[in-house]
């Protein structure tokens, strides 16, 4: 029991109910920002080595054909760390997994411009990979935290949406050091960035309350982020204030909760947008810098060609979560469309930057609002208690479709496939994706005509 300046007995506070009772305050903003650090980290590394492809592979002797499995480390590894930062995260705490995952990947992607041979190019990039993939459920689990319920879905894609952004600027930055420097640069600066972001992590962004709640004394912390929450009610709260959890952890293997309760079809249907989609946008961005300057294009005009596949791609993410909310789940059907066709006309572009940067722009666009969308689908489909785990497992599918993608990619254009064939055969994927979403649909829409009349 904790006591007011009158000796009365104060009810011991939820945060999870201050913070849905509250609009938005600075300190939850300031978490959501330095959460979108790490995602737009993952996305300038991504873009980073799509660029330098060509001339990594030059150096080592490679045939660029053979370069999918390079492109496929660091993403295998990215599945890897997800699934293992993840519990890691909630035993130690999220803000300190995520500052370690951030911090390997720092180490690494710095590597990255040491190796010098296929296999040491292949490890680092994984070990790169497992502080990307270790990162993403760490800060989308600790920006949740921070959400209120009633915007949980937008702040989600916002916050997912740094991926594409950083694409977005790492083309950009990319195009001026390919112009003035080695390739080598792009990692050297890709690893000092990094550390930085860690720093800012550490040192301005609280652990999450989940976390804290029933720590030793995390009672001063505990009361002095609620007192930021909730201003008209800083008076009233102390460091003696008992604050609880109304979060109820499952015993068992989380996992399993996926598929009782007649959600294991849903399940499993979920994935399969989040394996097309997320495979699609990551073959795009590894794979066109690499086919456009292989068609004669140059390396600084592939890179701001994959600058505005970043920038569309954050264009859609981010809107993706208001456009659930007003539309429903059915208006990733056109999206999916949509981006199909862009899909089919970008490998008829050749070496036009304008029209690659037209239809290389507008898939970022359409597969993002779908790949966004689909964490959004997540967020509805699941109850709270099974949330976390249930997103992370879709995400995880999303991050073995960008393993699988390259790899299929490299080996269709060893055997001689042509990039307009490979393009079309790309364009089945999101139509696919659009099959599947009616299906989930009538799932989401009960969870929330529930919730509406709740």
């Amino acid at each position: 029991m904790s006591h007011t300046k009158t000796g009365a007995v104060s009810p011991p506070v939820d945060l999870a109910d201050l913070i849905d009772a509250n609009p938005m305050s600075g300190l939850q903003w300031r978490i959501v920002v330095l959460c979108m650090l790490a995602a737009i980290l993952d996305g300038a590394d991504t873009f980073s080595i799509g660029v330098a492809a060509p001339s990594i592979a030059a150096k080592m002797g490679m045939p660029l054909p053979t370069f999918g499995a390079v492109f496929s480390a660091a993403q295998f590894g990215a599945a890897g760390g997800a699934f293992a930062f993840g519990p890691l995260a909630d035993r130690f705490g999220r803000r300190l997994m995520l500052v370690v995952a951030v911090l390997i990947f720092a180490i690494f992607t710095f590597a990255t411009a040491l190796a010098d041979s296929r296999g040491a190019l292949i490890a680092v990039r994984v070990l790169a990979g497992v502080g990307l993939g270790g990162a993403t459920p760490c800060f989308l689990s600790l920006a949740s935290e921070y959400a209120p319920a009633r915007i949980r879905a937008s702040v989600t894609t916002l916050l997912w949406a740094g991926f594409p952004l950083g694409g977005m600027l790492g083309g950009f930055l990319n195009s001026y050091l390919l112009t003035n420097f080695e390739w080598p640069m792009l990692f050297y600066v890709g690893g000092i960035l990094p550390v930085v972001v860690a720093l800012a992590i550490s040192t301005l962004a609280p652990e999450a309350p989940s976390f804290l709640v029933g720590r030793p004394g995390a009672g001063v912390t505990l009361a002095e982020m609620a007192g930021r929450i909730a201003p008209a009610l800083a008076g009233q709260i102390s460091a003696g204030t008992r604050f609880i959890q109304r979060e109820v952890k499952l015993a068992g293997v989380p996992i399993r909760y996926l598929f009782e309760g007649g959600r294991g079809p849903v399940t499993l249907l979920l994935w399969i947008p989040f394996f097309l989609t997320f495979g699609l946008l990551v073959l795009v961005v590894l794979w066109s810098p690499a086919i456009l300057r292989n068609a004669g294009m140059s390396g600084p005009n592939a890179a701001l060609v994959v600058a505005f596949h970043g920038l569309g791609g954050f264009i859609g993410m981010a809107s993706s979560g208001k456009l659930l909310e007003k539309f429903g789940p059915f208006v990733l059907v056109p999206a999916l469309l949509a981006g199909a066709i862009c899909t089919l006309l970008f490998g008829t572009v050749g070496t036009s930057v304008p029209l690659a940067a037209l239809f290389d722009g507008l898939i970022g666009v359409f597969i993002g609002i779908a790949a966004a969308g689909s964490i959004g689908l997540a967020s509805w489909i699941y109850p709270t208690s099974i949330r976390s785990t249930g997103i992370g497992w879709a995400m995880a599918m999303g991050r073995v479709g960008q393993v699988v993608a390259p790899l299929l990619a490299g080996a269709v254009l060893q055997i001689g496939w042509k990039v307009d064939e490979l393009f079309l055969a790309l364009a089945v994927a999101p139509v696919l994706a659009a099959l599947i979403v009616p299906l989930l649909a009538r799932r989401v829409d009960r969870k929330v005509a529930m919730r509406a009349e709740a």
